[in-house]
């Protein structure tokens, strides 16, 4: 079965009606943005992108990076918000967008979700909102990789950055843990679920396939220790393809995974901060601590309780230690 990569999700319910058409937009996932008008976005690199920012426009820039592939950043959106007095958004211009073909932003084939794609993506972003100037990065998850890649390939557009629970920077690293973290037990509940789902529709269209993404993807990596139920990190929607084709552009033709965004990550001189869940078992202190030393100047803080949704559960926690280490790096003017 083929693994994804570090997807965070909750679960989703199914109102069923008979005179529904399953592949319509609004039926079985919410809209897109060119599907929908009113939701907001910016158009680069000929695709639009479901984005907004809060803060003031002027101050440095931060750029969010969700989970995924194929993740949205509705979980990250508390990250913006005021926690014992402290907003990142006071200090910073914060940037959240979904990547190409995830979230609610436009959907494409494979062609164009790759890895170069998506870096080109960003570059285009950070030329956006910050030309000719350095940004922050801060990622969670897959948007650790998606960052650390970025900053592999342009280390000069990079001021520092904070990587919540990344994930394996080098395929030999993915392919050394995945085995652990996802469950592939046929007789796991996930699965049921999702061959029963597959009796009643086929993923023919992008809608169909994000729709059963959700169901295949719910319970998959009990080892993260996410929070399940009530309470559970949120999101809107989350893309198929995207999920699928960008792993396949890190493996070779049999399914291995061979990717590795460390080349040049000894250039960077940027101070990096790397938080991890207590309780995150495969993704947490063991493989944060293993990859420390791949960056230049990196730094690891350990939350207590947390599991790999630990910016969602314990935020107030998160957002002190993010607030610690840029106050150090005296990073916008952050107190």
């Amino acid at each position: 079965m083929h693994a994804r990569w570090l997807v965070t999700l909750g679960a989703v319910a199914l109102g069923a009606c008979e005179t529904m058409t399953m592949s319509e937009p609004g039926h079985l996932v919410p809209r897109t943005v060119t599907e929908d008008s009113a939701l907001p976005s910016i158009t680069i690199n000929g695709t639009r992108l479901h984005a907004e920012t809060r803060g003031t426009p002027g101050k440095p820039v931060m750029i969010m990076l969700h989970g995924g592939p194929g993740g949205d950043y509705r979980s990250l959106l508390t990250l913006a918000e005021r926690h014992n007095g402290y907003s990142l958004a006071d200090h910073y211009y914060m940037v959240f967008f979904d990547q190409r073909g995830a979230g609610l932003s436009q959907r494409h084939e494979k062609e164009l979700l790759t890895i170069d794609q998506y870096d080109a993506d960003l570059l285009a972003i950070v030329d956006h909102y910050a030309p000719g100037a350095q940004v922050t990065l801060l990622g969670q998850s897959w948007g650790g990789i998606y960052g650390t890649s970025f900053i592999d390939r342009h280390p000069t557009r990079v001021k520092e950055a904070v990587f919540i629970e990344t994930g394996p920077l080098k395929g030999s690293t993915f392919e050394r843990i995945k085995g652990e973290l996802f469950d592939i037990n046929v007789l796991r509940e996930w699965l049921n679920d999702l061959a029963w789902s597959a009796q009643f529709f086929s993923p023919d269209d992008h809608i169909r396939m994000d729709y059963q993404m959700v169901i295949g993807a719910e319970g998959s990596q009990p080892r993260n220790n996410s929070r399940k139920g009530p309470g559970a990190e949120p999101f809107w929607r989350n893309g198929a393809m995207a999920n699928r084709y960008v792993q396949e552009d890190g493996q070779d033709g049999s399914g291995k995974f061979t990717y590795d965004f460390t080349t040049n990550l000894q250039d960077f001189p940027g101070r990096v901060l790397l938080i991890a869940g207590a309780r995150s078992e495969v993704l947490g202190v063991p493989l944060q601590e293993e990859q420390r030393p791949l960056y230049r100047n990196a730094v690891l803080k350990v939350v207590n309780g947390g599991g790999h949704d630990v910016h969602w559960t314990h935020t107030a926690e998160v957002m002190q230690e993010i607030r610690t280490f840029l106050t150090a790096g005296n990073a916008g003017g952050a107190q």
